[in-house]
C-alpha cells in the first residue's frame, strides 16, 4: 500500500503526506510508515507498529480521514487486493484530478 496526499497552502506552498507499507519493522509483522514535509525527498517520518492488522488498518483510517478533512487531495495511491478495501471510494472522491 502507499498513498500520497497533497496539498496547497495559502502561500501557494505544496505540502505533501505518505503512508507506505514498502519496508517491514523488525519488531513488528504490522506496520507502516508515514513520510511529511514540503518536499518528498527531504520528508520528516514516523514508522507505526501494531499488534494486529485491524488495528494498523484502524490507524491508517484514521489518519487518512484527519487529512482528507484537512485539505488534502490524493495525489497518488496503490493497494494490493483485498487492502483497505472500503477506504478507496473516499480516496478517488479526493483524488487530483
Amino acid at each position: 500500500m502507499m498513498i500520497t496526499l497533497f496539498r496547497t497552502d495559502s502561500r501557494g506552498a505544496s505540502h505533501y503526506y505518505t503512508l507506505h507499507d514498502r519496508q517491514g519493522h523488525l519488531f513488528s509483522s504490522f506496520s507502516f510508515t508515514v513520510s511529511w514535509g514540503k518536499k518528498l525527498s527531504l520528508s520528516r517520518e514516523k514508522a507505526y507498529q501494531f499488534d494486529s492488522e485491524p488495528e494498523m488498518n484502524e490507524k491508517i483510517r484514521e489518519i487518512l480521514k484527519m487529512k482528507l478533512k484537512d485539505g488534502y487531495r490524493v495525489l497518488y495511491s496503490y493497494f494490493r487486493p483485498h487492502e483497505l478495501e472500503d477506504m478507496r471510494p473516499s480516496l478517488r472522491k479526493h483524488a487530483v484530478r
